[in-house]
């Protein structure tokens, strides 16, 4: 596997911080994944489904809030990462 500086810096920002104490699955790919999608650990039901969450090799997550395209996609594992 490959990563960027930037990336493991980011990734290492957001282990930091614990932004919004969401959690992700270690081993995800780094990149952008709606609520429903099983790599968002810490969404299991609710609103959070229709939110959008940037997740990193190491668990790291940041919720960055709801996403029209998460709410028309809702539960379609192939929009996994988006």
């Amino acid at each position: 596997m490959k990563f960027t500086l930037l990336g493991l810096l980011v990734a290492g920002l957001y282990i930091a911080t614990g932004a919004d104490a969401c959690a992700c699955e270690v081993g995800s790919a780094q990149g952008q994944y709606c609520g429903y999608c099983g790599q968002v650990t810490s969404c299991l039901s609710g609103s959070c489904f229709t939110d959008v969450f940037e997740c990193n090799p190491a668990g790291g997550c940041y919720d960055y809030g709801y996403r029209t395209s998460c709410a028309t996609d809702e539960y379609d594992p192939a929009q996994c990462p988006i």
